[in-house]
C-alpha cells in the first residue's frame, strides 16, 4: 500500500516525487516507457511527449520566472529551483555570432537549466536525451519513488482506499492519489474518478509560429534554439532553427542548406477556448490571437530584414506545445475531494505565454510542501 500514487510522470510528477518520498512511501505511474512525441488537436496541432519525463525531456531548457494566477509562490521556492536547476543565462563566449547580432538589435540572453560547458551545440534539444541539460528524469533519480511505466490505466475504483487498474491487469494499492499527467491527459483520467462537465474545457496551448528566411552561413541549425529572446505584453521572440521552416523554403530553393535558414519564433498567450476530449483536442486560433501572431509576425519580420534576409519570408503552421488550463474550471486549488488532488499546468487559470517548466515545478514544490504539513 502506497500513501500516494503520483499518475505522471513529467514536470510536476518527478517534482512531487522527489519531495513526498523523502517522508512517505511513493509510487510514480507512466503511461509510456521511453518519451515519444504525439501529435493531436484540431485545428491548431499540438504537440507532447509522453513516457519517462514526460515533454521536459525534449525541452529547450528555458528557464522564465512569471507569476501564475491564483496561487502565490514564495520567493525561496524560486531561489531554490534556480539552484537545483543550476539556472543561468550563457556567457558571450558560448554565442554565435547570429546571438550577437540579435542582441544589437535588442534581444536578451535566456536563462537557461543547461551546463553551457556540456552542450556541443548539436541543435537537438528538442529530439534527443542530453546530459548538458535538467530534465525531469533527474528528479526521478533523485527520488525513492517506485516507479512503473507502460503503465495506462484502465480503471480506478475506492474503496476506503484506490486501487488503480492497468490494461495488462497490474493493480497499484495506495491512500491518495495524485494527478500530474499534464494539460491534455489529466483531464481524461480524471474523468475516470468524477462527473463533471467542465473537465477538459479552458485549454490554452502557448500557439506559436517560425518564421524566417535564408541568411547565408548564419548556422542557426547547430545553436541552442531560444537562446536569446525579446518579451512583448502578449507574446515573445526567440531564436529557431525549425526543419518545418527549413522544408517549406526548400520547396522554393532546392539547393539551400540548413546552416543558411535562419528563423525567430513568436509564442503567444492565447486564449483559453480550447477542450480536451477522450480522443481528440479540439482548439480554435481566436480573432485576438490571430491579431497577437500577425503582430509578432510583423515584429519578426523587421528583425530578419535588418539582419539581412534579403529573400521570402516563411512561416510555419501554428502549433501549440504547453497545454493546460483544462481543470482549472474544476479545481479551486489542489484538492478534489478527500484523498483526491491534481497538481500540474493544468491548474493554470490562464496561458503564460512563455516557457513553463520552471513555473511548474514552483506550483508543484508548493503543492508537496502543503502536503507535508
Amino acid at each position: 500500500m502506497y500513501d500516494f500514487a503520483i499518475i505522471g510522470s513529467g514536470v510536476a510528477g518527478s517534482t512531487i516525487a522527489n519531495e513526498l518520498s523523502e517522508k512517505y512511501k511513493v509510487s510514480v505511474l507512466e503511461k509510456g516507457s521511453n518519451p515519444k512525441y504525439v501529435l493531436e488537436g484540431k485545428n491548431v496541432e499540438i504537440n507532447y511527449v509522453y513516457g519517462l519525463g514526460g515533454s521536459a525531456v525534449y525541452s529547450l531548457g528555458n528557464a522564465m520566472k512569471i507569476d501564475i494566477k491564483g496561487y502565490k509562490i514564495k520567493k525561496d521556492i524560486y531561489k531554490e529551483i534556480w539552484e537545483e536547476l543550476n539556472i543561468k543565462c550563457p556567457e558571450d563566449r558560448f554565442l554565435n555570432e547570429i546571438d550577437k547580432k540579435f542582441i544589437e538589435l535588442g534581444f536578451k540572453k535566456m536563462e537557461k537549466f543547461i551546463d553551457f560547458d556540456k552542450c556541443n551545440k548539436c541543435g537537438e534539444c528538442a529530439r534527443k536525451l542530453c546530459k548538458a541539460k535538467w530534465t525531469p528524469l533527474n528528479y526521478l533519480k533523485d527520488s525513492n519513488a517506485d516507479i512503473f511505466t507502460n503503465f495506462n490505466i484502465k480503471d480506478i475504483e475506492y474503496c476506503g482506499y484506490y486501487e488503480i487498474l492497468d490494461e495488462n491487469g497490474k493493480k497499484i494499492k495506495t491512500k491518495n492519489i495524485i494527478i500530474s499527467a499534464g494539460g491534455i491527459n489529466s483531464p481524461r483520467i480524471l474523468k475516470k474518478l468524477i462527473d463533471d462537465e467542465n473537465i477538459g474545457k479552458n485549454l490554452f496551448v502557448d500557439i506559436f509560429v517560425t518564421v524566417g528566411g535564408i541568411l547565408k552561413d548564419s548556422y542557426l541549425n547547430k545553436d541552442v534554439s531560444m537562446l536569446v529572446y525579446k518579451k512583448y505584453k502578449n507574446f515573445i521572440l526567440s531564436t529557431h532553427y525549425s526543419k518545418l521552416l527549413y522544408n517549406e523554403i526548400k520547396k522554393d530553393y532546392k539547393d539551400v542548406e540548413e546552416k543558411d535558414i535562419v528563423g525567430i519564433m513568436i509564442k503567444i498567450k492565447d486564449e483559453n477556448c480550447g477542450e480536451v476530449l477522450d480522443k481528440n483536442t479540439v482548439k480554435e486560433i481566436t480573432k485576438e490571437d490571430f491579431k497577437t501572431l500577425a503582430k509578432g509576425v510583423s515584429e519578426a519580420t523587421k528583425y530578419l530584414y535588418k539582419l539581412g534576409v534579403d529573400e521570402d519570408i516563411y512561416t510555419t503552421i501554428p502549433r501549440g506545445s504547453h497545454p493546460g488550463g483544462s481543470l482549472s474550471l474544476v479545481v479551486d486549488d489542489f484538492e478534489i475531494k478527500e484523498n483526491l488532488y491534481v497538481c500540474d499546468a493544468s491548474l493554470f487559470k490562464e496561458s503564460l505565454g512563455v516557457p513553463p517548466i520552471v513555473s511548474i515545478i514552483a506550483l508543484s514544490k508548493k503543492f508537496a510542501r502543503e502536503m507535508l504539513l
